[in-house]
């Protein structure tokens, strides 16, 4: 690991200038990795978040900003990255860092929410278990907690439902929506999301999870035909964390000023969380308005009663059990700390 470790490090200096080093009285120049570009939260928010922080800061701060995919790293390499030290502040989508860290995964387990109310009150509930589980570990002060749309399906060929996944390739981006897809008699298929436009057109998946919005702006609705508008990957939750040595060399100032911008990043990016998902949904079915994507024309399928029950059973009888037995294998508080937050919220204890 610890090679590894070195390796990401490595490749991510030479992907990005050299930072200044933090000094007390010399300006701050933060070493930012993003999530990956070419998306609206990141193209419209965070990026001129970071280009303004000289300027709110009266001079005190700048940033070095990268997103992952410049910088050449893949997701799940995002945890190791900011340990290396090559970062000070990292964008993870939580589902790509569970292998490092289970505990991070619990408030975006599938099935759990199917709107964004419910999705921010879990948020609310269990941002202080990672924030000071990774305060604990000395890996860094969790700063923002922010969902993508939902994680919906794109398939080449029509479902009806749930079951009609048996025997097929579907492409997912955790290990917890991967047990729920093997449950259902289908072939669970980890791809990066800019491998999967080429993985539809040669039939190496036939149904693919990702955000509405996400799906569209890279072209998956060429390649497939229907859209099945239940979030079985869950929100894609996206975590900003400040490195622990970093954050701790802050001044009381600093991390107040810090703290309070990165607060308002959060709020912008949760408001768009809804309108991006629309939009997405829109585009990728031809519907009016379809304002920022590209005009597809797929079909579209909202699930029924019936298969909402059917994906409940799975989240309790599969998803809730395998994550609380590899969460609690590094973490006995686990099942615990998810009763006492996130289970009173969607009442649904273990």
């Amino acid at each position: 690991m610890r090679l590894k470790t070195k390796a990401i490090a490595a490749r991510a200096a030479c992907a990005m200038m050299a930072g200044t080093p933090f000094a007390a009285g010399a300006e701050t120049n933060i070493k930012v990795m993003g999530w990956f570009g070419n998306q609206p939260q990141i193209d419209e928010v965070e990026i001129p978040f970071w280009k303004a922080l000289p300027e709110k800061s009266g001079g005190d701060m700048k940033a070095t900003f990268r997103t992952i995919n410049e910088v050449g790293l893949k997701g799940f390499e995002a945890m190791r990255t900011l340990q290396s030290g090559a970062f000070d502040i990292v964008a993870m989508q939580l589902s790509y860092v569970g292998g490092d860290d289970p505990v991070l995964v619990g408030v975006d387990i599938p099935g759990l929410a199917y709107d964004f109310e419910t999705v921010r009150k879990m948020v609310d509930a269990y941002a202080p278990v990672i924030d000071q589980r990774l305060q604990d570990r000395k890996v860094g002060k969790l700063m923002a907690l922010w969902p993508f749309p939902p994680q919906i399906l794109f398939c080449k060929e029509p479902i009806k439902t749930l079951s009609d996944l048996k025997g097929r390739k579907v492409r997912v981006t955790g290990a917890v929506i991967s047990e729920m897809v093997k449950s259902w008699g289908a072939t669970a298929v980890t791809l990066s999301g800019t491998e999967v436009y080429q993985a539809l057109q040669r039939g190496l998946v036939e149904c693919a999870a990702t955000g509405s919005a996400y799906g569209n702006q890279y072209g998956w609705y060429e390649d497939s035909n229907q859209l099945y508008v239940l979030p079985v990957g869950g929100y894609a939750l996206v975590a900003h964390v400040a490195r622990y040595d970093f954050w701790n060399k802050l001044s009381a100032e600093q991390k107040t000023f810090l703290s309070g911008q990165m607060s308002e990043m959060n709020e912008a990016m949760w408001a768009m969380g809804q309108s991006t998902h629309d939009d997405g949904v829109s585009c990728n079915t031809g519907k009016e308005p379809c304002k920022s994507g590209k005009v597809g024309k797929m079909s579209i399928l909202y699930p029924s009663d019936e298969d909402k029950a059917f994906f409940k059973k799975t989240v309790e009888e599969v998803a809730m059990p395998a994550w609380i037995k590899d969460c609690e294998r590094v973490y006995p508080e686990c099942k615990a700390k998810y009763n006492a937050t996130i289970g009173e919220v969607v009442d649904l204890k273990m």
